[in-house]
């Protein structure tokens, strides 16, 4: 649900309006808007409404005008709950990005964090579009004393914001542009003596000193006639300059903008296990001093290896060679719909110090916008759980300056210059390393054989360690034998090595459902195999009879890290193998009787 108050009441939900009711209704939803998320008495809302000549059922009445808003929001499809009653009065709840006023002062307070840092066209851009918010008068419609009073307030917030924004745009030498804006502005609030000393240095600046000190001669005489006082100290500093030629005719040059240098990674995991191998071998692609173009590691691997961990693990390592930054993007491919390129350039184009006004909208553009502004800097890009090859060929820097770390559970090397990096479960010792940081050593050291089987089960993989591993820690009274015991059933297994987010079915889903359909079936009945690995001949009973189909589907599945190749044996046959768990899954989905009959 949207309120918007800067201008007409408005309410609507997805942009469809709301209707409200009027006169008494519409007064009450006023003053809950001007004050929302504060309680407002019951009497104070019977002033808003009546003004000091309520009639004995106000209270009453008051009742009545809550319970017809809040059927229109139910009826709206908004829920009953946005107006409150406490002890006292009512209260309206809302989030800041529901209401208009919540995001005015949420863009205000970003303009002037931003031209803190020194980025002066930008926060004009966002104090500009804060601006653009109001609407016309605040709540005109409704002639509530009380209610006029808020909106005046909220009028001249609006115009101690615009002041604000000015003042940058004179910085920054937007003086001519200015003055028919200032000129209104003045007319229209001819006491404000802020906004005619902006009028009178712009004029000056855009060569018109008779029109500056013409400025002030009406001004003053305003203040004169209405006030009784003269104007001040600053407005008259600024008149003595222009009248003595003390002031320079144009401004003087602005700094250039700090540049917006992004840090986007998410944090690295404080138990992080190293493993040195791939470490070395990721810094070395990534810093490599004779690339002529963009350096690319892939880092490639089943469901829940690691990668993603150890690629922010190496991004946070690496973060002093790349000065202008760091990006950081999930594409999802573990999503039911992966993430565009023209919503991953956007986000990246924001983080670099791009407004949203200079945004393209058309995506090709956005990223062809992105990969100039990266042509010159030293950018490492992250991008995390990579469907393809095309839908990161946008992504890619347009200089030899910037490296991109991505993780994949597919094969990329049709990426031109892409090194990969093939990423496979832990060893012994480092399984039991993150198991042993997460359970605590006592628990360990008291159960030896226990923890060796859990890790056994799990085939070392390192999401399942730390599913187990949490699993352990969050009942302090379950015993690692207990746990073991469990997991040798396999029926139960799939459920135990599940805990909260640490979900391998939802990690393998996303890239089974993408599977076209014979290759699922044949995923299906491989996981039935009596064998611990298998040939295309094999495979082939699932298909017809035609070992070139098998062949080609067995591809698709090591390409999805859904088979593994283990070898070839000494008939010169490729064998194939699946991994335990990624078997019970298959198994799980598995449809009953002709699969189980072919295999």
């Amino acid at each position: 649900m949207w309120f918007r108050v800067l201008g007409p009441l408005d309410v609507s939900v997805d942009w469809e309006p709301v209707q409200v009711g009027k006169n008494r209704q519409l007064t009450v939803l006023a003053v809950l808007l001007m004050e929302v998320n504060k309680t407002v008495s019951v009497g104070r809302l019977i002033e808003a409404v009546w003004s000091g000549c309520a009639p004995k059922t106000a209270a009453e009445q008051i009742q009545t005008c809550i319970w017809r808003l809040r059927r229109a929001f139910v009826n709206a499809g908004a829920g009953s709950g946005l107006i409150e009653t406490t002890a006292s009065g009512y209260s309206l709840r809302l989030a800041a990005d529901k209401i208009d006023t919540g995001v005015f002062e949420t863009w205000v307070s970003q303009a002037r964090a931003i031209a803190g840092a020194g980025d002066h066209t930008e926060a004009i851009a966002v104090y500009r579009k804060a601006l653009r918010l109001f609407r016309g008068p605040v709540l005109a419609e409704v002639d509530s004393p009380m209610v006029r009073t808020a909106a005046a307030k909220w009028e001249e917030r609006m115009l101690s914001v615009l002041e604000d924004c000015v003042e940058l745009e004179l910085k920054s030498g937007l003086d001519s542009q200015l003055v028919p804006e200032l000129t209104v502005l003045v007319e229209q609030n001819p006491l404000r003596e802020r906004l005619r000393w902006q009028l009178m240095l712009a004029l000056h600046r855009s060569d018109r000193r008779a029109d500056a000190l013409a400025v002030y001669r009406e001004g003053r005489s305003v203040l004169v006639d209405e006030l009784g006082v003269e104007p001040g100290r600053k407005l008259q500093e600024l008149h003595h300059k222009i009248l003595n030629g003390e002031l320079p005719a144009q401004a003087a040059p602005v700094a250039a903008a700090a540049v917006r240098v992004p840090a986007q990674l998410l944090a690295d995991a404080p138990d992080f296990v190293e493993r040195r191998e791939y470490t070395k071998e990721i810094r070395r692609v990534l810093t490599a001093p004779d690339a002529t173009g963009v350096r690319i590691a892939a880092l490639l691997g089943r469901c829940g290896v690691g990668k993603s961990a150890l690629a922010l693990h190496v991004a946070h390592q690496m973060r002093d060679r790349f000065p202008d930054g760091q990006l950081y993007a999930e594409l999802g491919a573990s999503r039911c719909t992966p993430a565009g390129i023209g919503e991953i350039a956007c986000g990246f184009l924001r983080a670099l110090g791009v407004s949203d006004a200079r945004i393209p909208a058309d995506p090709d553009e956005r990223a062809a916008m992105y990969r100039s502004l990266l042509a010159t800097r030293k950018v490492l890009v992250v991008l995390d759980d990579v469907v393809d090859a095309r839908q990161v060929r946008p992504l890619l820097p347009g200089g030899p300056g910037s490296a991109v770390l991505m993780t994949s559970r597919t094969t990329v090397t049709d990426l031109a210059g892409v090194n990969p990096v093939e990423v496979d479960a832990f060893s012994d010792a480092e399984a039991i390393e993150l198991f042993t940081s997460i359970v605590g050593p006592v628990r360990v050291d008291a159960e030896p054989d226990a923890m060796r089987e859990i890790l056994r089960l799990a085939g070392n993989l390192p999401l399942l360690v730390r599913a187990a591993g949490a699993r352990l820690a969050a009942r302090p009274h379950l015993r690692l034998g207990h746990l073991a015991t469990r997991l040798r059933d396999p029926r139960r297994r799939l459920d135990e090595f599940s805990h909260g987010a640490l979900d391998v079915r939802e990690s393998l889903a996303a890239t089974v459902n993408g599977l076209p359909a014979e290759a699922k079936r044949l995923w299906r009945a491989l996981s039935k195999l009596p064998v611990d690995s298998f040939d295309a001949w094999m495979a082939a009973v699932d298909t017809g009879g035609s070992v070139q189909a098998a062949e080609r589907l067995l591809d698709l599945l090591v390409d999805r890290r859904l088979v593994d190749i283990v070898g070839v044996d000494d008939r010169g046959n490729v064998r194939y193998r699946m991994h335990e768990v990624i078997a019970l899954y298959a198994t799980e989905l598995s449809q009953p009787a002709p699969e189980s009959r072919a295999a």
